[in-house]
C-alpha cells in the first residue's frame, strides 16, 4: 500500500479530477460573495466534463446543493444558480461530444475569450436583469474554455484521461509494434518468393518423375496446398503493405467497396468463432473515393476491431450475430455505418475504442474531409458513422 501510496502521490496528474472537483466546490460555494469566482467554478466544471469524472461531478453537484440552505445569499445569486447548472449539465451531457473540442476552430477560443471578459465586465454596468444575461454568458465561455484546455493538456498527457483499459502502456506497444512491422516486411517478402520459386520448382520435378499416378497425385496436392499457403500469407504481407494507402496491388478502382473490402480482410483474424456473418450493402458501395481510400480503410478498421470484439462476453461467451457496413449517398456525402446485431436481429453493442485511438482516428477522418463518429448508449458503442464529403459536387 505504501508504494502504491507514493506513485499516486508522485504522479500528480492521478490527483488532477480531484484538485478540479475540489476548485469547483470551493469556487462555487464563494459566488454569492464574489460572481467572479463564480466564471472561475464554470471553468472548473468545464474541466471535469472533459475529464469523464462523473462521480466527482456529482459529488460537486451535491455539495452546491446542500449550498443553497447553508450558504447565506446562495437561492438569490445568480452566479450561484449558474454554477449549478452547469456543473449538473457537465455530468448528465453525453462524454463523446468530449473529443470535438480538439476540432473547434482556433477563432472560436479567441471568440470565447474575448465574448467572456466583455460579458463579465458588463455584469458590473448593465441593469438588471441584463446583467444575469451577461453573467450567464460570461460561465457558459469559461465552461468552454475550460473544458478545451483541460482537453488539450489531456493529449499532451494522456495519463489525464487514462487513456486504454490497461493504460499509455498497450496504446504505445500497439504503435510502436505497428511501425517495427512496416520495416519488416521487406524481409518476409524475401522468404515468400524463394519459398514460391522452390515450389514451383518441385511442380516441374514432379511433372517430369516416372512414377505412378497415385505417388503423382499426392506430390501434386502437397505442392497446391503449399502454393495455396504462400499465396495465402503474400495476400497479407500486401494488406500491411498497403494498409491506408491510397493503393495497392492491382487495385483498377479505389471504391468504397474495394476499401471495406481491405478492412474486412485486415481484420477478418479478429472474428473470434463461426457464429459472426457480414453484409455489405448499400446504393454506394460502388462509389469512387480515390482520394479517401486510406482514410476510409483505417476508419473502417477501427469500426470493425470494436464490433468484432463486442460478439464475446465479459465471461468469454462467444455470441452469434451479424456486422452490418451499410454505404448510401446523401446530397453533401458518402455515410458508411457500422452496427451490430444478434441472432435474433437486436442491437448488440460493441467494444469501447480507448479514447488514444479515437482520437486519432477522428484526425485521420477530420485530414481526409470526413469525420467519424461513434454513437453510445449505456456508456458502449452502438453505432459506428463515417461521413466522406463527396468530390462530385
Amino acid at each position: 500500500m505504501s508504494e502504491r501510496t507514493s506513485k499516486l502521490l508522485e504522479d500528480g496528474t492521478r490527483l488532477y479530477p480531484v484538485a478540479m472537483a475540489l476548485c469547483a466546490a470551493v469556487l462555487g460555494l464563494t459566488a454569492p460573495q464574489a460572481p467572479g469566482a463564480g466564471v472561475l467554478g464554470a471553468a472548473a466544471a468545464g474541466a471535469l466534463f472533459v475529464l469523464d469524472s462523473a462521480f466527482l461531478v456529482l459529488c460537486v453537484g451535491a455539495v452546491l446543493t446542500t449550498g443553497l440552505f447553508l450558504v447565506p445569499d446562495a437561492q438569490t445569486s445568480t452566479a450561484y444558480w449558474l454554477d449549478l447548472l452547469i456543473v449538473l449539465a457537465a455530468a448528465a451531457m453525453p462524454r463523446r461530444f468530449a473529443p470535438a473540442l480538439l476540432q473547434a476552430s482556433r477563432w472560436s477560443w479567441l471568440a470565447a475569450m474575448v465574448t467572456g471578459s466583455i460579458a463579465l465586465s458588463l455584469y458590473f454596468t448593465l441593469p438588471s436583469p441584463f446583467e444575469h444575461a451577461a453573467l450567464a454568458l460570461a460561465c457558459i465561455c469559461a465552461a468552454f474554455i475550460g473544458a478545451g484546455i483541460t482537453r488539450h493538456l489531456a493529449v499532451v498527457d494522456a495519463r489525464l484521461l487514462a487513456w486504454g483499459d490497461r493504460g499509455l502502456s498497450e496504446v504505445t506497444r500497439d504503435l510502436l509494434l505497428g511501425r517495427i512491422t512496416s520495416g519488416m516486411l521487406h524481409d518476409l517478402a524475401q522468404p515468400l518468393n524463394v519459398i514460391s520459386m522452390a515450389n514451383a520448382n518441385m511442380d516441374y520435378i514432379i511433372s517430369h518423375l516416372e512414377i505412378d499416378d497415385e505417388n503423382r497425385h499426392q506430390l501434386e496436392e502437397r505442392v497446391k496446398r503449399i502454393a495455396g499457403h504462400t499465396e495465402g500469407a503474400a495476400g497479407i504481407l500486401s494488406l500491411f503493405r498497403w494498409f491506408g494507402r491510397d493503393g495497392g496491388d492491382g487495385d483498377a478502382t479505389l471504391t468504397v467497396r474495394s476499401s471495406l473490402e481491405r478492412a474486412l480482410a485486415a481484420t477478418r483474424s479478429n472474428v473470434r468463432h463461426q457464429g459472426v456473418t457480414i453484409r455489405l450493402q448499400g446504393d454506394a458501395l460502388d462509389w469512387p473515393v480515390p482520394e479517401q481510400h486510406g482514410a476510409l480503410e483505417m476508419m473502417a478498421v477501427a469500426a470493425l476491431l470494436s464490433a468484432f470484439a463486442g460478439f464475446v462476453s465479459k465471461r468469454g461467451e462467444k455470441l452469434a450475430g451479424d456486422v452490418i457496413l451499410q454505404a448510401t449517398t446523401t446530397p453533401a456525402h458518402i455515410v458508411i455505418t457500422v452496427e451490430c446485431t444478434d441472432e435474433d436481429g437486436r442491437p448488440l453493442p460493441s467494444r469501447r475504442i480507448d479514447e488514444a485511438t479515437l482520437w486519432l482516428v477522428e484526425q485521420v477522418a477530420r485530414q481526409a474531409s470526413s469525420q467519424f463518429r461513434c454513437l453510445v448508449r449505456d456508456s458502449r458503442p452502438a453505432r459506428f458513422i463515417i461521413r466522406l464529403g463527396r468530390t462530385d459536387i
